[in-house]
């Protein structure tokens, strides 16, 4: 379609450039008439995007509507965490910004709407799923933006992942927050290359123990990650550095990860 309007308007302006060397009375005409025509089609064009949008949000809010009554929101985000962060190795998947979710799995998820009564086809759910992510990453976006405050005491728990968020990106990594109900001990999964990282985010005021270790190990094995980390904004105590080494788990102290941010980031924290 581009090919022949393209081709057309080319014609159309050779025939100007005669007409101008020949009768420059029909030449006027014709550009007037010209102009009117794209005019006219930019209108049609604008007006048709309007309708279609319009058409997309009712389409979007009755979608919502539909999953908000039966109450499944909150199953749709966690699937997105369990299935779209990654984890999925096949090659035939859908993929919405930096989200991979197998098909199969879509296909799994429209079984379990219909078995709910719910008859949404694959587009519907597409259309979903893209909406939530949106929802996610706007969300982190926003609120990174929104934190001034250079010190760690003043952030909360949300706030410190979103800042490690930043901090991986900057490192050159694919990065997702998990889910906040069920995220299985996780925070985050940073992924480069062959390189996959379950990030387990502490801000805490006292040095952390075992179980944060623990909770990595756990996380690293159900989220399919080949590695796991456990960043602090205080220190580890000597049994939770003795733990990590024995399951192959990285921990960053506050000193540590104050020299990322200012490498990578280029802000000064304490």
């Amino acid at each position: 379609m581009a090919e022949l309007i393209a081709g057309i308007v080319g014609l159309y302006v050779l025939y100007l450039i005669v007409e101008w060397f020949t009768n420059k009375t029909s030449f006027w005409r014709l550009l007037a008439y010209g102009l009117g025509v794209i005019i006219l089609f930019l209108a049609g064009i604008s007006t048709w995007k309007k309708t279609k949008e319009k058409a997309q949000k009712r389409k979007l809010n009755r979608l919502l509507n539909i999953v908000r009554q039966v109450e499944l929101e909150n199953y749709i985000k966690n699937f997105i965490s369990r299935f779209g962060l990654g984890q999925e190795k096949s090659k035939d998947a859908w993929t919405w910004r930096n989200y991979k979710i197998d098909w199969n799995r879509i296909h799994d998820l429209q079984d379990f709407l219909s078995q709910k009564e719910i008859k949404f086809s694959l587009s519907d759910i597409e259309i979903l799923l893209a909406y939530y992510i949106d929802e996610r990453e706007h969300e982190v976006t926003y609120n990174s933006i929104a934190v001034t405050t250079r010190s760690f005491s003043k952030l909360s728990g949300s706030d410190f992942e979103r800042l490690l968020y930043r901090l991986y990106e900057a490192m050159g990594y694919s990065v997702q927050l998990t889910a906040k109900v069920g995220d299985q001990g996780g925070d985050l999964i940073a992924t480069k290359d062959q390189e996959r990282i379950l990030i387990q985010a502490k801000r805490y005021s006292n040095s952390v123990g075992n179980y944060a270790v623990q909770e990595a190990v756990a996380a690293r094995n159900y989220y399919d990650c080949n590695k796991a980390t456990v960043i602090t904004t205080n220190n580890f105590t000597r049994e939770a550095t003795e733990l990590a080494k024995t399951n192959d788990v990285e921990l960053i102290p506050k000193d540590v990860l104050q020299k990322l941010l200012l490498d990578y980031l280029k802000e000064s924290w304490d």
